[in-house]
């Protein structure tokens, strides 16, 4: 049996502002399988993004137990957080968070930079064949602000899976793209997916939320529901030749 790559138990998150508590997220139980593709829906600040920082371990829960692989991240550290983050993790964003000054093929290394178990050679490798896997190595020497909107998103992937980790996070990937550009980012999720990553993705959009084979609903900060589809409603594979073909600008 595969290890639980995620496991959390009565997690809470409190904000506090002026004396005032804001619970934010209240008695989360979640287990998360190697393979599966998440979705997280829920109106407006109900505590989506909040659970998927916590996840991401770019925050801290309040309260409660989180596991990560089978080991606990509850006393880590900074400094171990931030390494076990840049293995285990990969982050798409709603705004891409490309870094402006630095070309396509610079900001896929980056997070590699930090990686002291690869080689230069490894990073190299891993970057071309992230670039491949969205096809947008022709576009390596651009700039961000040479490219549309879909293929920021597609560089922000590619930035993501490029170490191969354990879980790919996606908070609202789709949020800063228009319909054509959306759709070519979900297939690339579903392809993803298909070939064994495993994803958990903060939606608003319930067309995106049903190509996940499992959604949870959160409101008011605790899951509401928790509902697992065998298949999920994922659009297949898209390749590289329909996938340039599908690309506008945004």
């Amino acid at each position: 049996m595969k290890q639980v790559l995620i496991e959390m138990q009565s997690i809470e998150k409190i904000f506090y502002a002026d004396d005032v508590e804001t619970h934010a997220l209240s008695n989360i139980h979640l287990r998360i399988q190697p393979g599966d593709y998440l979705s997280i829906t829920g109106p407006s600040g109900c505590g989506k993004s909040t659970l998927l920082s916590i996840i991401g371990l770019l925050d801290s829960a309040s309260g409660g137990d989180y596991s990560l692989l089978g080991e606990s991240v509850n006393n880590l550290d900074q400094k171990q957080r931030t390494k076990i983050r840049n293995k285990e993790i990969g982050f798409i964003f709603q705004s891409f968070n490309l870094i402006s000054d630095m070309t396509v093929w610079e900001n896929i290394l980056l997070p590699l930079s930090y990686r002291r178990d690869l080689s230069n050679t490894q990073k190299n490798a891993l970057a071309t064949q992230a670039l491949q896997d969205v096809s947008m190595t022709h576009r390596k020497k651009h700039y961000p602000a040479q490219l549309s909107g879909g293929q920021q998103q597609r560089v922000a992937i590619a930035r993501a899976i490029a170490g191969k980790p354990s879980l790919i996070l996606a908070d609202e990937p789709t949020g800063n793209l228009d319909t054509k550009n959306a759709e070519v980012v979900m297939r690339l999720l579903d392809e993803l997916h298909h070939n064994g990553a495993s994803i958990c993705m903060v939606t608003h959009d319930p067309r995106s939320a049903q190509r996940a084979n499992r959604s949870i609903h959160i409101i008011d900060g605790q899951i509401v529901s928790d509902e697992t589809s065998p298949l999920g409603k994922g659009m297949g594979t898209l390749s590289a030749a329909r996938r340039d073909h599908c690309e506008v600008k945004g």
